[in-house]
Parts: C-alpha cells; structure tokens; sequence
C-alpha cells in the first residue's frame, strides 16, 4: 500500500532522531507522493525541520509524568489531520496513546529496533514491527536496524544502507563558505567536537591536544573547535596545549545549529566524541572519527558513509550492559582509547 499521509513521532534526543531518520529515504522511495509530518519535542523541532523527506512539523510540549488529558486534546487535533499512517520510532506511553486517539488506521511501533519489546502499548499498535530474521541489532548501527525494519514493512528488497541528510540553506553554505576562506590553501579543514553531556567519559583534554598537534605537524591542518558556550573552558584548555594558534579557528559558542550543519558538510573531517554532533556530521555528508567509550560502537556509529570508530571495546561497555557513566567510577573505557588508535583511524580518510 502507498501511503499518502503519514505521521511519525520521534520524542528523542538529537543524535537519536538524526540516526533513526534513517527510515526517511525509505519512505520517501515507497511513498514519493506522501506528505510526512513529525511530532518532536519542541526544543528540537528546528532539528526536525532540517531532516531531508520531512514536510512540516508539529512541536510538542509536554510534562514528565503528568498531563494525560493534554495527551487526549493532542490526540484529538492530530485526527484533524486524516494520517493513513502513523510509525513510532520510540514508541513511549504518550504518542502510543496519542496516535490511538487520533484515530491513524494503521499504527507500527519500531521499539525493536532500540533493542526492547513492547509491553501494554502493543495492544495500541496495529502492527509491532520486528527486526529481520537473523538480524542481531547489538550487530548493526541504529540506523541500519531503523531502515531495514522500514524496508522489510514494505517489502523493499534493497539492502544498500542510504544515510540521512540534513537540509542546507544557501545563506548557511555561503556564511560557511567565507568562514573557510580563512582557511591557507592546501591546508586539511578539520572539525573537533571535544565535550559531551556527561563531561566524565570524556577524553582528556591533553590528548585532544596532542592529537591537534599531530594533525597540523603531520598534515598542516587547520583545526575548527566547535561547540556551545558551555564548552568554552575546556576549549581554552585545549589550545593552551597547542603549539600553532595561527591555524586553529575557535567557533565554540559561535555558530547557530544550522550554520554548523553547513560548515561539517564542507570540512575534510570531523572528530567527535560520541555525541549529537557525530550524527549530524555524517548527516551533512561529512567524513567522521567517533571516540567511544562506554557506549557500543558499533549501534551508535554516525550514520554516514564514511564513518569510523574508535573504542577500547571493553567488555561492558555497550546498550543493556554498561551501567552509566553517572554509577560507574572506574576510566578503563576512557583510558583504553590512546592517540594513536584515533590517529589510525584519521590516516584512513587523510591519507
């Protein structure tokens, strides 16, 4: 069946929503003539906006553990709009619910992808997808489980992984553009996203500097730091361990969303830690190292074509085995990852 309407809700955080818009370009070939409408939270609608194969989106504001009866009035609006399809790809209480309000004929949930089953909420769905047959998700990226679920509903036959794309504006890639020209000519433009969320699993400051040192002896590179404002002081910390300034832009704090997804799509490369920025590097096209520590490598890889990790593979690390960051005190997974394997993994794409 050639769907017409379809509704997805992604209540997710960035790097989630970047690698399970992996079922876009699946959608896009099955149902070339749908319109497609997210529902995001409403702090990450204008990631939402970006994602190539969605047509509009719907912001939704909403509190943790309460107001169910703004789940109902959600529900009600959302019929308005006549969905003939409605796809969960984190299919939590309230858009499981929300859906079943809204009357959508056909509901599939995706929860198998993400490595869980559902409980209760299967009775709200019309169809639990499941992983293909012989398909271990803790042996594939998330995005490669997310659109082999997608093709299998379908029928598609294609096996070829196709990346999701973030959308660029002119005015974007020209700011990116004439950013670049401070750039010498011959000299590797290389991205670094050195700090995530959960500052503990973070690889220390002194290798990222050490790495910049080696990339702009080894290859005359010129380094771009980017960041939010609340990275500032660990980019300080970085630079004062480099030996040339002359070519290293800091951007921390200094670009929009939008303006960074046209810079990563124009750079030689990017090396991220295992954060939001990743996926969104290999969404814009652009070649990514990803430093792993307690997360799997292999699940969460940027979903890209040309995407390298690099991890200590420690033996609990990885989804459903590594307690957190937050519980764990031990480095092993941090410590475990040296220079020179992230050095390994750059010479691939440099050369």
């Amino acid at each position: 069946m050639e769907y017409k309407n379809i509704f997805i809700d992604g209540i997710m955080h960035m790097g989630d929503m970047v690698m399970t818009a992996s079922v876009l370009p699946v959608l896009r070939k099955n149902c070339p003539e749908a319109t497609i409408t997210y529902l995001c939270s409403a702090d990450l609608a204008f990631v939402a906006n970006l994602l190539d194969g969605v047509d509009q989106v719907i912001p939704y504001r909403y509190k943790s553990k309460g107001g169910y009866m703004d789940v109902y009035r959600m529900g009600r609006q959302l019929a308005k709009y006549n969905f003939d399809l409605g796809i969960s790809l984190d299919p939590r209480e309230r858009v499981t619910l929300m859906k079943w309000f809204a009357q959508i004929p056909e509901r599939i949930s995706m929860e198998q992808a993400l490595g869980w089953k559902l409980g209760w909420e299967k009775l709200f769905y019309t169809r639990d997808l499941s992983l293909p047959q012989g398909w271990k998700y803790q042996e594939h990226s998330m995005a490669s489980s997310f659109q082999q679920m997608m093709r299998d509903y379908f029928g598609d036959p294609e096996t070829g992984f196709i990346p999701p794309k973030l959308k660029v504006t002119e005015e974007d890639k020209e700011w990116a553009q004439d950013l670049l020209k401070k750039v010498p000519a011959g000299s590797k433009k290389i991205a670094i996203c050195f700090q995530t969320t959960t500052q503990t699993k973070d690889w220390p400051v002194e290798k990222f500097s050490a790495l910049g040192n080696w990339l702009q002896t080894q290859y005359g590179a010129t380094l771009l730091l980017t960041g939010i404002p609340a990275h500032t002081q660990r980019a300080e910390a970085i630079m004062a361990g480099l030996q040339n300034h002359q070519q290293v832009i800091n951007l921390v704090g200094m670009t929009t969303f939008q303006q960074l997804v046209a810079l990563l799509s124009q750079v030689d490369l990017l090396i991220s830690l295992d954060t939001g920025t990743a996926h969104i590097g290999a969404a814009a096209g652009c070649s990514v190292v990803t430093i792993f520590t307690h997360n799997s490598p292999v699940i969460y890889r940027a979903p890209g074509y040309h995407c390298e990790t690099v991890s200590a593979h420690l033996p609990c690390s990885g989804k459903h085995i590594c307690i957190g960051p937050m519980r764990c005190k031990k480095t092993d997974c941090v410590d475990g990852v040296t220079l020179a394997m992230v050095q390994e993994k750059v010479k691939k794409f440099l050369g």
